[in-house]
């Protein structure tokens, strides 16, 4: 059996199993190896048995003392004693100064007559185990040994660890795809407002990355993040589990506990926003934002990795835990303000909502053609009647003689004075906030009180909301989450006449809305926040807050409309506005795109862009729809034509160049450049007959400071609904 103590504790080679170089009682042991019984001749040179032998060539024949007689005496003169002692300690003894008679009287030497290899003789004799290379040899047995020792435990530990570990790893292994079907789980039932589910499922999520943690936390998992190499990996393993632990603990407990009696139908009751448990949810929510962040960045930091799964896994959860704190950070700089805007603490708000008719486009999506003002206090929502917008022959709102308003002599150049004297005609701008800043301002300039901002839809997104709500029924004609948006755009100009046109559209948006509020603690709330942020990414619901800081908040929803002034951001902006005094922008359909973009030596980046205008109306059709359809420009050249504004704006810090059209007819206004508050705006207004396409090629150059690629902005159209390819 394998013995660590004679490993640690070399004997000397030359003395039998039986004893060490010290007795059990401390003394030293003079018991003769086997071979000590044998003649000089069969006696090996330089041993113990050789030295203890009188028959040696060197010996003395004097005979010796023996040191054994008297226990005391020999512990305080053995030489032996003093030599492994010296060993031990590394030092250099003098044998010869020794006490012991016998070996103060030895002379040692060669069986030639001369010194032993050792050394000179010292004191009257030298003992060989005295000498630097045996005492060296000596020595190096014991380090041997003491390295033997170690490398046998770590051996040892080491089998451990890596079973303990490997066990541990198929555990984890097994639960991860449990857990990720929990977690998938868990934001089902949020949405779902499934409070008891909620709870439960991150109680066990918790308890279980708990457990994870703790065993990572174990003696192998600390030693193996230690091992060079590897060791780096080990540790970023355990550091996710680690964060995970802690984000389940701070964050998801908190959250859910928050969360989990949450439904629409709590949050909305009786057509009112409990702004109370809205503040509930605002404050779990900054508490936990902190944690996310910092656990972010901890797992952000953590060094590439060299093991191929855990390069994949930590890749994984960066992207993952990035995504999710930004999305905490953008809601917790949203949700504080969230109370005021429903006007928390009696503060009452008033808001525009506009619907805007895509059938006769502007750049910011389509005509105004009704209103309605929506007043908030404590979160009780009242919506007061929709009016319709249009004309002063409309009888809607009035014209201006003068241009007014603040609008600039750029937008005048641009657009025409018309943005400064007719209410209906400011979304002419392709800026939404500066559009609607100035409707609201001609706006409460005639029909008085005051607005706090403008929310602003279409009637592709009214569909959108009304596949939630429920359909409503108008004048005997039913408009649901089927037909509302074609019905509104195309069908209705066929059903009725002029006159009561505008009536019907005004009657089903104040009722839609109406139904819209009444229905929405009802509502399946993950279909919900679907339907919004399809109708944001689409360009089909946007608002304009008059506050500053409530428009930064919206604008980091995407729901602002504006102009990007982000250099690092590039957007390139592709707008139309419809001039025939028409509906025929039902027929119009847009397309834009661009290659992958050729980088500059001043770090700015130059994309090739095409963008086409297809006018869809065949002659035909044109000829049997009404004129009211068709248009009453002075400027078409035959029924199906369209007579179109295109705006082509640069991202900021940038600039449009080398700008080329074919088809249509640009006799009217070919291309200009121009400026719009620091952006470079090419702009024309070409006719185009029915069937026809312009397509208008570009080069777009981004600012030197972009570091996203660019995006395209362009202004919704009818003609998902209508079919038009686009």
């Amino acid at each position: 059996m394998f013995n660590v103590w004679e490993v640690v504790m070399p004997y000397d080679s030359d003395q039998s199993r039986a004893g060490n170089h010290f007795s059990a009682d401390g003394q030293t042991r003079n018991v003769a190896s086997p071979r000590s019984s044998a003649g000089p001749s069969e006696t090996a040179e330089f041993t113990s048995a050789y030295f203890q032998s009188s028959n040696h060539p060197g010996a003395s024949s004097q005979p010796r003392e023996s040191n054994t007689a008297t226990p005391s005496a020999s512990r305080a003169t053995s030489p032996s004693d003093t030599f492994v002692h010296a060993v031990e300690s590394g030092r250099s003894v003098d044998m010869g100064a020794t006490t012991d008679p016998g070996y103060a009287q030895s002379n040692y030497s060669s069986p030639q007559g001369g010194a032993l290899p050792y050394g000179p003789a010292r004191g009257g004799g030298s003992d060989p185990r005295n000498s630097y290379h045996y005492q060296r040899k000596k020595r190096g047995k014991i380090i041997a040994g003491v390295i033997a020792a170690i490398v046998v435990l770590v051996v040892i530990v080491g089998g451990i660890c890596g079973f303990t570990m490997f066990r541990d790893y198929k555990n984890i292994t097994a639960k991860v795809p449990t857990l990720m079907e929990q977690a998938s789980g868990l934001k089902d039932s949020v949405m779902a407002g499934d409070g008891e589910t909620v709870r439960t499922t991150a109680a066990t999520i918790a308890s279980e990355v708990s457990g994870m943690n703790d065993t990572l936390s174990g003696l192998p998992w600390q030693i193996a993040s230690l091992v060079p190499v590897v060791g780096q990996d080990v540790q970023s393993a355990r550091t996710l589990v680690s964060e995970a632990d802690r984000l389940c603990q701070y964050a998801l407990i908190p959250a859910c506990d928050s969360l989990a009696d949450v439904k629409l139908s709590n949050l909305m009751t009786d057509g009112a926003v409990n702004v109370d448990l809205l503040q509930s949810l605002v404050s779990t929510l900054q508490n936990i934002s902190p944690v996310i962040q910092q656990s972010a960045e901890t797992i952000e930091a953590l060094p590439e990795a060299r093991i191929g799964k855990v390069s994949e896994l930590v890749t994984k959860v960066q992207d993952g835990v990035r995504t999710a704190n930004s999305a905490v950070t953008a809601l917790n700089e949203v949700a504080p303000y969230l109370p005021q805007m429903l006007g928390a603490d009696g503060n009452v708000r008033h808001y525009l909502i506009v619907a805007q008719n895509n059938v006769e486009l502007r750049s910011t999506g389509g005509f105004p053609g009704s209103a309605g003002v929506m007043t908030v206090v404590d979160g009780r929502i009242e919506l007061g009647d929709f009016t319709g917008i249009g004309t002063s022959a409309d009888k809607g709102l009035e014209w201006y003689d003068q241009v007014g308003f603040g609008v600039t002599d750029e937008e005048i150049a641009i657009f025409g004075d018309r943005v400064g004297k007719i209410p209906a005609d400011t979304p002419y701008i392709f800026d939404f906030p500066r559009a609607y800043s100035l409707f609201s301002a001609m706006y409460t300039d005639q029909k008085g009180g005051t607005i706090d901002g403008v929310i602003a839809i279409d009637p592709v997104f009214l569909q959108y909301l009304l596949k939630l709500t429920g359909g409503i029924t108008i004048n005997g004609v039913e408009v649901n989450g089927d037909n509302a948006a074609r019905l509104l755009m195309h069908d209705a100009y066929a059903m009725f006449d002029t006159d009561t046109q505008d009536t019907f559209f005004s009657a089903v948006a104040s009722a839609a809305f109406s139904n819209i509020m009444g229905n929405l603690g009802n509502l399946d709330l993950p279909a919900f926040v679907d339907v919004v942020t399809r109708g944001i990414e689409e360009g089909r619901l946007q608002m304009w807050m008059v506050n500053e800081d409530e428009e930064n908040i919206i604008k980091q929803t995407g729901a602002g409309g504006e102009v990007k002034t982000d250099p690092t951001a590039p957007q390139l902006g592709v707008y139309a506005g419809d001039d025939t005094a028409s509906k025929i922008s039902w027929y119009l359909s847009t397309n834009t795109t661009m290659d992958a973009g050729t980088k500059n030596a001043d770090g700015s980046t130059t994309y090739h862009a095409t963008s086409t205008f297809t006018n869809n109306l065949s002659l035909a059709e044109a000829e049997a729809q009404p004129t009211y359809v068709t248009g009453y420009s002075p400027l078409k050249r035959n029924v199906s034509d369209m007579f179109i504004h295109i705006y082509l704006v640069a991202p900021s810090g940038g600039t449009i160049s080398n700008v080329s059209s074919t088809g249509g007819d640009f006799s009217t206004q070919n291309w200009s450049a121009l400026s719009w508050n620091g952006f470079g705006v090419y702009t024309a207004s070409p006719l185009i007959n029915g069937q026809e396409t312009v397509t208008v090629t570009y080069d777009v150059t981004t600012s030197p400071e972009a570091t996203e690629p660019m995006v395209i902005d362009t202004t919704a159209t009818a003609q998902a609904v209508a079919g038009w390819q686009q």
